[in-house]
């Protein structure tokens, strides 16, 4: 996506309101040409999330689902060679030092927050400028104690520089789910409660209270919230940091009412006056469009893919060069959806989209020909997706 790729998040095994990438169907099992990375043994940890930065770097969280090792590599050469990164003392999953959060934002800096798994456990956050070789403790998630809940809630990290970011907690409630927004402005050393929506009536400029949402900034001011819920999901923008929220229109997508769910997948990517973003609709089938604006994300339309209803995963290289992936086939259009082009992958894929906040895509096109896709496994192509290398993660 031609935004600062190292902003996109690539996500695995969460748990209830995660991203879920399935195992590839059938192709998975076999053998992969991919370059190994390092001199490290396969070991008992499982990828937990993938955060690529450009085509050429990423970064891994990985984690033993019994609950011992844990940690987190970095590559610079897509793939090729790996370096085990994780912070001092995280190594293991010992009481208050479980990873339970990840951020990148290029191959240079991140941010890991750890702590206990109870109900309003400190959650610590450390952070690297160097890509890994030195981590420092700036601070702490906030935490956001709701009155309809009896539980306390963290947040997912979120950031757009080194200084600046957002930690979203989203206290769920039946149908429904409230939002607390904190913002920092010194790398997450100190936060501040700039948003809050709740069950009984919103401030004015503040986001619904219906419906599940997915906060995700692209500039210091800027971020978008897509909503899924079982009607036409709205789409609200904030140009403030998030203080305030402007509903944008939605066109309702073709074929009638939706009684079964829909939701926008991914932050709208938005240059000059054209963007774009994926849209998927549950039911049987799934479908999936992509919405389009040509006045700076003012109002919405879709854009539906040619060919039977089918649930796509969508994501924009640029508002008008996008790449939609189900199982093994890719649909390529360099021109907003004008034409299509089709590709065959050597790899059959089974992936779809939950909420996380924010929502991380689960494939991701760094340019036309370079793209990574995140499954149990992780795979890189470099001819535009005809063929999906896995790349061997260290600890995996």
């Amino acid at each position: 996506m031609a935004r600062p790729v190292a902003r996109r998040l690539l996500s695995l095994s969460l748990a209830s309101c995660a991203v879920l990438a399935a195992a590839p169907a059938g192709a998975l099992a076999a053998p992969s040409s991919a370059a190994p990375s390092s001199a490290v043994a396969a070991g008992s940890q499982s990828l937990r999330q993938v955060w690529p930065a450009g085509a050429n770097g990423a970064w891994a969280w990985t984690e033993d689902l019994n609950g011992r090792p844990q940690g987190v590599a970095r590559t610079v050469n897509g793939g090729k060679t790996w370096q085990r990164v994780t912070p001092p003392g995280l190594a293991e999953q010992t009481a208050g030092k479980v990873i339970t959060g990840f951020f990148a934002l290029g191959t240079r800096d991140a941010w890991v927050t750890y702590g206990g798994i109870d109900n309003a456990a400190t959650q610590h956050i450390t952070a690297t400028t160097d890509g890994g070789r030195h981590w420092t403790v700036v601070g702490q998630e906030p935490l956001t104690t709701v009155s309809y809940s009896s539980y306390t809630y963290d947040c997912g990290l979120d950031f757009v520089s080194a200084s600046v970011g957002w930690c979203q907690a989203e206290p769920a409630f039946v149908g429904s789910e409230g939002v607390a927004l904190y913002r920092t402005t010194d790398g997450g050393r100190h936060w501040r409660r700039i948003s809050t929506t709740g069950p009984n009536g919103n401030k004015t400029g503040s986001l619904p209270w219906a419906c599940d949402k997915d906060i995700q900034f692209s500039t210091t001011s800027t971020g978008w919230a897509g909503f899924a819920c079982p009607k036409v999901a709205p789409l609200y923008e904030t140009t403030n940091g998030g203080r305030t929220w402007i509903k944008r229109e939605v066109t309702a997508p073709p074929g009638g009412p939706i009684d079964s769910g829909s939701g926008f997948t991914g932050q709208p990517l938005v240059s000059g006056s054209r963007g774009a973003v994926g849209y998927t609709i549950s039911g049987r089938p799934l479908k999936s469009l992509v919405y389009v604006s040509t006045d700076s994300g003012t109002a919405w339309r879709p854009v539906t893919p040619p060919g039977q209803p089918e649930g796509w995963v969508a994501d924009a290289i640029s508002p008008a060069s996008w790449r939609l992936v189900d199982g093994d086939h890719i649909l390529a259009t360099n021109n907003a959806g004008k034409t299509w082009r089709a590709i065959t992958s050597n790899v059959t894929f089974d992936i779809y989209y939950a909420f996380d906040d924010p929502t991380p895509p689960v494939v991701d096109f760094a340019t036309s020909q370079v793209g990574w896709i995140a499954s149990t496994s992780l795979w890189r192509t470099t001819n535009g997706g005809k063929t999906w290398r896995r790349m061997a993660v260290p600890g995996t």
